[in-house]
């Protein structure tokens, strides 16, 4: 049995650059290698031509554990093809990743095992959307009373909160026409719930539900509520709670373990519960408003920062079905993560711009930079996409220590929320 580990991490983003540099501190590990890597620079980098290809190299690199970062590879089936080759991997396989990729597939799931969800219908034709708005908005056109979700995934887009018959209506002629491809022309239409927001990342090996200090993040471009939503605009750990928020949230953990026994769930790897206290008939509870079946973005890089237990100790628990014996410790400060994106994010970012980070280095203030839309050219950083960098700390105060290193950060068109607060 080896002592030390050769660990693979899949994925090019921030999250994925947050979890490369929490394995690459553990002592356990031996050689660190990445795939579909980003401008960060913490392993070897693999080519590969296909997934097949992929599992095979790593096969001859005796890789002993596999983790994947992002959804698109998961819901592609990519461990799947890795557990053929005897190759251990930290992701859900193929079927259930449909927790993610079918957001009609998840409310099934919820469904049958009794966990709470918002009151839903299925549309795929537009002739049936008009009366369908009308009967969600209670026949007198009350908004906001009314989420359209493309069944699909959509890069965290497909999710649309309307404030008005003709802005849903509008928005569900485009998912059917396939604004997202086939992954929108399906779609499902929500009763609108209203209440704090939670994001709950769980670590699933078979046996047993391993949760992570929740956490909340910022889906807003901005604080206004007709703001689109984005992949995040920054998060922070660990969430405030209430007794009875942390009661009920203990039971929800319990239901959801419970589920995936029934389901005989044999993958080992990550399931996010987007979570939201909302009041039905009512009682307020935990309502789920999705599942994802990774770590979130950004969410994992505020929960990483705040984690003191060695991350890599976790996952080998993991792929041992010993989780039952990992304890979880925390800092007693609090971490958060402050996206920095390129103007006009989502819809049309203005990047290739220039990245200069102030000349006190981050390391010095205790700040972490973090890669997701970024490459190198000529040895200088350069925006790339829409979300550029995932900045971290943790502190009394972390999203003022952020904002404020956000602002001396030198890049034409930047981006960032000023009014994020732990809260």
């Amino acid at each position: 049995m080896r002592t030390t580990l050769n660990i693979l991490v899949f994925g090019s983003g921030a999250r994925e650059h947050a979890i490369a540099e929490s394995i690459s501190k553990s002592p356990l590990l031996n050689k660190l290698y990445l795939a579909e890597a980003g401008a960060f620079d913490l392993g070897e980098v693999i080519e590969f031509s296909d997934y097949e290809d992929l599992a095979k190299k790593c096969a001859v690199l005796k890789i002993d554990m596999a983790v994947f970062g992002p959804e698109g590879p998961l819901c592609d089936g990519i461990v799947d093809i890795f557990k053929a080759h005897n190759l251990p991997c930290i992701g859900v396989d193929k079927h259930f990743s449909q927790l993610e990729s079918s957001k009609l597939f998840g409310k099934k799931f919820m469904e049958k095992h009794g966990i709470k969800t918002a009151k839903y219908e299925v549309i795929a034709d537009i002739e049936e959307a008009s009366a369908a708005i009308l009967s969600k908005a209670g026949n007198k056109g009350k908004f906001p009373s009314v989420v359209i979700k493309a069944d699909g995934l959509c890069g965290g887009k497909g999710v649309v909160i309307a404030n008005n018959e003709a802005f849903a209506q509008r928005t569900i002629n485009e998912f059917l026409e396939g604004k997202f491809g086939d992954n929108s022309k399906t779609i499902l239409l929500e009763e609108f719930l209203q209440g704090e927001e939670l994001s709950l990342m769980s670590l699933w090996d078979g046996k047993t539900l391993l949760s992570f200090a929740p956490s909340r993040d910022f889906k807003k471009l901005n604080k206004s509520s007709s703001a689109p939503n984005t992949g995040g605009m920054g998060a922070f750990c660990p969430a405030k709670l209430n007794e009875f928020q942390r009661k009920k949230l203990d039971e929800y953990k319990n239901k959801l373990k419970k589920s995936l026994e029934l389901e005989k769930a044999d993958f080992v790897g990550f399931i996010y519960s987007g979570l939201i206290m909302a009041q039905k008939d009512g009682a307020w509870d935990w309502h789920v408003l999705e599942y994802n079946v990774r770590l979130g973005d950004p969410e994992a890089q505020a929960t990483l920062a705040h984690l003191k237990t060695d991350f890599l100790e976790v996952l080998q628990a993991a792929l041992a079905q010993n989780l039952d014996k990992i304890k979880l410790d925390y800092n007693e400060d609090i971490s958060a993560c402050l996206t920095l994106a390129c103007e006009g994010y989502p819809k049309t970012p203005r990047d290739r711009k220039k990245i200069t980070l102030p000349e006190e280095t981050a390391e010095n203030r205790d700040i972490k930079v973090f890669y997701a839309g970024v490459e190198e050219i000529d040895g200088e950083m350069y925006s790339k996409g829409g979300r550029v960098l995932s900045l971290c700390t943790t502190s009394q105060d972390p999203f003022w220590d952020l904002k404020n290193f956000a602002k001396e950060i030198e890049m034409e068109n930047k981006y960032f929320r000023t009014d994020l607060e732990v809260r």
